[in-house]
């Protein structure tokens, strides 16, 4: 597979991974809401004011991380796959002999074209170790050495 289609099919996981976590954080905070802004009247023993405060903390946090994810979609976007890195940075797709990275936002390992990625931030230690590094080279990282073996 040419640089473009891996970076293609990789952006294009990575998309669908976060949209299916803003999905189900979208669920989670409308069954807050139907929950703790409801009916006012309907109080009953299980929803005291102290859980329905809870509630509305963890509500605020979950629209907070949604808000988060929409951006990481935004910037995921603007990624242009055409564009072939020679270094490791920002929109880069990393592998190495340890993992594969994609170098734009946090995101859990997913599955892209049969090889697993782990998104991360510019801001990780790994990553900012393995800044400006090239194919060929390698970097000790908490005992672990990473041989960069393919960046696009």
């Amino acid at each position: 597979m040419d640089h473009t289609a891996l970076k293609k099919s990789v952006l294009k996981a990575a998309r669908t991974r976060l949209e299916a976590t803003a999905s189900e954080l979208k669920t989670r905070i409308n069954e807050l809401k139907a929950v703790t802004i409801g009916d006012d009247n309907a109080e009953s023993a299980s929803q005291t004011e102290s859980t329905r405060g809870g509630d509305v903390e963890l509500m605020n946090s979950l629209g907070e991380q949604y808000e988060h994810i929409q951006l990481d979609l935004e910037q995921l976007g603007a990624i242009d796959p055409a564009v072939k890195l020679d270094v490791v940075q920002y929109g880069a797709v990393v592998h190495t002999d340890q993992r594969n990275f994609l170098i734009a936002a946090s995101l859990e390992e997913f599955d892209a074209g049969g090889k697993w990625y782990l998104g991360v931030s510019t801001k990780a230690p790994l990553i900012q170790a393995l800044t400006g590094k090239a194919v060929g080279q390698a970097v000790e990282f908490n005992g672990t050495k990473y041989a960069i073996l393919d960046i696009c």
